[in-house]
Parts: structure tokens; C-alpha cells; sequence
């Protein structure tokens, strides 16, 4: 059965190891690495848990070359972070450049808008784009090992009602027919004679609001296809599931791996405290 991931991007985690952990076990990973995330405050410890991410996805094997279509975006986004942190944000140290955009007269004072790039700037983005980093392996950890049916078990082992587990798999089930809807429509639109890549981007943004609506009417008649399924099957928010069908051991592996994303969280904690 394909991951969440394997079903939006074809990115799966090919370790058989990894993938025969139990669910709690790939949930608490990631986790356990996100949640080191607001303790990486400095830059070598951003870099740090960027590198014991991208450890941990190779271990999995998941494939990190098939997600550079996707670094277009990331590097944009970390430019977008550099600029908002020149423009908008001055923070105290070694002025390594400085130059005046607007400066305005007044009888109180004079008003200054400055662009100071600071090495302290330059450490504090860099250590905030290596934690968006982070932040993304982490998530492409999780997807990419996770596929539905293990989300509504490992949910029903945290003793949450079948109803939302099952809501939780549709959800992630529904993103996925959403892109092969949106795909399918854009690729009705080639067919008629419509060019995105020769299109302004005005024209092109009202070409994909126009394409909502066919998505949206698609998502209303599933949403009524599958309310009918569930109430055939007699699946309601507080339903009851009937237990016997699969049932998750945890192993030794298991436990050392949660026990070191514990162990990996406290130390990041630590270090942060006493940085």
C-alpha cells in the first residue's frame, strides 16, 4: 500500500526495516525532531538537527534527490527570509553593509529606513532557513513511511475515537484526488489550447481560479459519495471499530528508536539552555 507521500509526489521510504517499525515508532520520530526545533536557536545547533534529519530520512531511505523539484520553492522562501530580516528587522552587531532608502525631515527628529545586513543578521537567518529545513525533513520522514491505514491504527492505539481516525485517513486521501483532479483538469486545458508557460501570470492566476470550480464540484459529489459509503458501513464520529483485524507489537527496535528521539529532544533542550 503506498505511503501519503508515495500517492501525492512518488516519494516513499524503500527501507524495509524501517517500514516494518510500528506506527507509533514512525510517528514519534518526527516528532520527537520537531519538537527539537524551537531549542536550535543558534546557528550550529540549526545546523545540527538539519543533519540528524537528513541522517534520519537516509536511513529510511527516503529519496531526497526526487524532492528537487521542490528546491525552487525552498531556496525562494530563504531569500524571501533574508530580505524580510535586511528590510524589516535591524539586529545588533558587526555592519558588514548599510545603505539608506528613505529618509525624511522632521521637526522632532529625522526619520530613517535603513537596509543593515549584520553578521548576527546573516547567523539568525541562516539558522532559521536550516530549521525550515529541518521542519521539512522531518514532515517528508513521516509521509513518506506513513501510508493510510497505518494512521488510523496508530491513532486507534492513542485511543482516539475510529470516527476521527478515519477522518484523518480521508483527509490525506483527499489531498491526493484533489492534485489528480487538479491535474487532470490542467491537462483539459492544455488540450484546448491553453499555455501556461506562455501565459502572464495574471492571466495565468485567473485560469486557475476558473479551474476551482470544476474541483469544487468534484470535491462536493466525492464528499456525498463517500458520507454514503461511511453510513452503509455504519462509520459515524464515535463509532467503535472491531478490533482483532491487525494488530501492532512494539519491538526492541521500536522502543530504542522512540528512546533516542527522546533522548535526541532532551539533549537539543539542554543545549539550547545552556547556550
Amino acid at each position: 500500500m503506498p505511503t501519503i507521500l508515495g500517492e501525492l509526489a512518488g516519494v516513499e521510504a524503500r527501507s524495509k526495516r524501517y517500514m516494518e517499525l510500528h506506527v507509533l515508532t514512525k510517528i514519534a520520530l518526527p516528532l520527537f525532531l520537531s519538537l527539537s526545533l524551537p531549542f536550535a536557536r543558534e546557528l550550529h545547533q540549526a545546523l545540527a538537527l538539519a543533519l540528524i534529519s537528513a541522517l534520519a530520512c537516509a536511513a529510511a531511505g527516503v529519496p531526497l534527490s526526487a524532492l528537487k523539484k521542490y528546491l525552487a520553492v525552498v531556496v525562494s522562501m530563504s531569500a524571501f527570509i533574508v530580505l524580510a530580516f535586511s528590510l524589516f528587522t535591524y539586529i545588533p552587531g558587526k555592519v558588514l553593509y548599510e545603505v539608506t532608502l528613505w529618509r525624511l525631515q522632521a521637526e522632532k527628529g529625522v526619520f530613517e529606513w535603513k537596509i543593515a545586513i549584520t553578521d548576527a543578521s546573516l547567523r539568525y537567518s541562516t539558522a532559521f532557513i536550516l530549521r525550515i529545513f529541518a521542519m521539512i525533513l522531518s514532515a517528508t520522514l513521516l509521509l513518506a513511511s506513513v501510508t493510510d491505514r497505518d494512521l488510523v491504527w496508530g491513532l486507534f492505539s492513542l485511543r482516539m475515537p475510529f470516527g476521527v481516525c478515519v477522518a484523518a485517513s480521508l483527509f490525506f486521501r483527499g489531498i491526493h484526488l484533489f492534485v489528480s483532479d487538479f491535474h487532470t483538469i490542467r491537462e483539459a486545458m492544455i488540450a484546448r489550447g491553453v499555455d501556461f508557460e506562455r501565459t502572464p501570470l495574471a492571466r495565468r492566476f485567473m485560469l486557475y481560479a476558473n479551474a476551482l470550480i470544476p474541483l469544487l464540484s468534484l470535491m462536493i459529489t466525492r464528499s456525498y459519495e463517500v458520507s454514503l459509503a461511511l453510513e452503509s458501513r455504519g462509520i459515524s464520529p464515535g463509532s467503535r471499530s472491531a478490533s482483532g483485524y491487525y494488530t501492532y507489537k512494539m519491538g526492541r527496535s521500536d522502543y530504542a528508536i522512540t528512546a533516542a528521539g527522546v533522548g535526541l529532544m532532551l539533549a537539543f533542550a539542554a543545549w539550547g539552555w545552556l547556550t
